[in-house]
């Protein structure tokens, strides 16, 4: 961790600067990238004024590092692979190009939390608060959300395959541009919402509610809309794949153009249509 990465002050210059509770004092920076244990300075704080670069977090319980507690930070290039970050408040903080593959995030608070690049392959947000929280351009496949609050949050170019949102709770979540090939969405909240350029090929959507939104360039080929609500959901512009009687029972209500449905009765009655 280099000089600018972050602000190392003491006690006295740190008035005002709020502190987690239980602090054992900071820990020095080692050129490798770790931290060191920490120091018998108790009057040790980090001030968030710059990013926190290229720290080997990897299996680290952050209840341990007590001086990251002060929020928001941003962590730049951070290996947290398989981090235990759980039930910690993490409001606001910014993760760029890290690596939180496998870590451990069960009731922490994300909310308006931004992650921007980087990887979390596995990674367990189970009953995370991520209200307001937004994910650009991040491999999160086969993470699981169960129990999360996903109210407002946002995924951007997003690589989300096998990731399962079963049990998530909240209104206002938005997929747009991401792959959710094989997902888990069971059961989502995703009504009124700009779901574009998804690719939701064998994703399952049982009882998902997407009444009213708008699946323009979105790809569902074998995806199981099996008692998922479709009412005024826009069709037009996605490629629903191959439609047998079941699948078209499970569109309905929803709003199809006259190209797709001269395709589906070919298809289901093999006749040929003609002006």
């Amino acid at each position: 961790m280099t000089a600018s990465a972050c602000a190392w002050h003491r006690k006295k210059d740190c008035e005002g600067i709020p502190q987690a509770r239980g602090t054992q004092g900071g820990k020095a920076a080692r050129t490798d990238g770790r931290l060191e244990p920490p120091t018998s300075d108790q009057g040790t704080c980090v001030v968030a004024s710059e990013p926190l670069q290229d720290l080997d977090l990897r299996g680290t319980s952050l209840h341990e590092r007590p001086e990251l507690g002060v929020s928001p930070l941003t962590l730049v290039r951070c290996d947290l692979l398989g981090a235990d970050l759980r039930g910690l408040d993490l409001p606001g903080w910014q993760f760029h190009d890290c690596n939180l593959d496998e870590a451990k995030l069960n009731g922490t608070r994300l909310d308006s939390a931004l992650l921007k690049g980087g990887s979390a392959r596995s990674a367990a947000f189970l009953d995370c608060d991520l209200a307001g929280a937004r994910f650009e351009m991040v491999d999160a496949s086969d993470a699981r959300f169960g129990g999360a609050l996903m109210s407002e949050v946002e995924f951007h170019g997003c690589r989300l395959m096998g990731t399962s949102f079963e049990g998530t709770r909240g209104l206002g979540m938005l997929l747009q541009n991401s792959n959710l090939y094989a997902a888990n969405l069971n059961g989502c909240a995703l009504g009124n919402a700009a779901l574009t350029g998804l690719r939701l090929t064998e994703a399952s959507l049982r009882g998902a509610d997407l009444r009213g939104s708008d699946l323009a360039g979105s790809v569902l080929l074998n995806a199981d809309l099996f008692d998922a609500k479709l009412n005024d959901a826009d069709l037009r512009g996605a490629d629903l794949g191959p439609v047998d009687l079941d699948r078209l029972r499970a569109m309905s209500g929803a709003i199809i153009s006259h190209a797709q449905a001269e395709r589906i009765l070919v298809e289901l009655a093999n006749v040929v249509v003609t002006d």
